[in-house]
């Protein structure tokens, strides 16, 4: 469950379609994020190729970086995937994306360079295997064309996970019902939320 430094929870549920009425939506599991940090990255700090670019002196650059954690499972259940996104408002567009983690086992694939949606995905390294929740630290470097003073967005989550039911073992699928929207100030690195998944 998140602790004392939790900024923000986005709630997932599994959907369960229910014979003659609409689906209903069971909470599953959840992503607490942790408080962001900010800094101002130097031209001197900047990849070379981003460096001798022409319009250099027209971007303003910045680094983010985001802990999140996903929610223990119920019972013997173990994660097979998870996915996290950040959208950006605007003219926001990532010049470097990473995330680390505590857990040997998972293996974090990044994308969003170039873009303003900024993707991590969390496999296990060994096929057919589950992993249990760990601590995660995005690291994103981003820019965009004005000195702005605040960035907007949405962070999305899906993740798959096993289920055990009566001796068998099914795979399930949870989504928040809808994304969180941030605003992240850039120069205190305050950042809010509006409401949860």
């Amino acid at each position: 469950m998140p602790g004392t430094g939790t900024a923000a929870v986005l709630d997932l549920f599994v959907e369960e379609p229910v014979l003659g009425e609409d689906s209903r939506f069971f909470r599953e599991a959840g992503v607490a994020f942790g408080h962001p940090t900010v800094t101002h990255v130097g031209d001197d700090e900047l990849p070379d190729p981003v460096r001798r670019r022409p319009d250099l002196r027209s971007r303003h650059f910045f680094a983010v970086h985001m802990p999140f954690d996903l929610e223990e499972l119920k019972g013997r259940q173990r994660y097979v995937s998870a996915l996290v996104r950040m959208v950006f408002d605007g003219d926001v567009r990532g010049v470097s994306v990473s995330c680390t983690t505590s857990d040997a086992a998972v293996e974090v694939r990044t994308h969003g360079v170039g873009r303003n949606e900024l993707t991590y995905v969390l496999t296990p390294r060994q096929d057919g295997a589950g992993f249990a929740p760990s601590a995660q630290l995005t690291s994103a470097v981003l820019e965009t064309s004005v000195p702005a003073a605040r960035v907007t967005g949405t962070i999305d989550a899906t993740v798959a996970f096993t289920h055990r039911q009566f001796g068998l073992s099914t795979r399930k699928r949870a989504e928040a019902r809808r994304p969180l929207r941030f605003d992240l100030d850039l120069v205190s690195g305050s950042y809010a939320v509006d409401g949860s998944g």
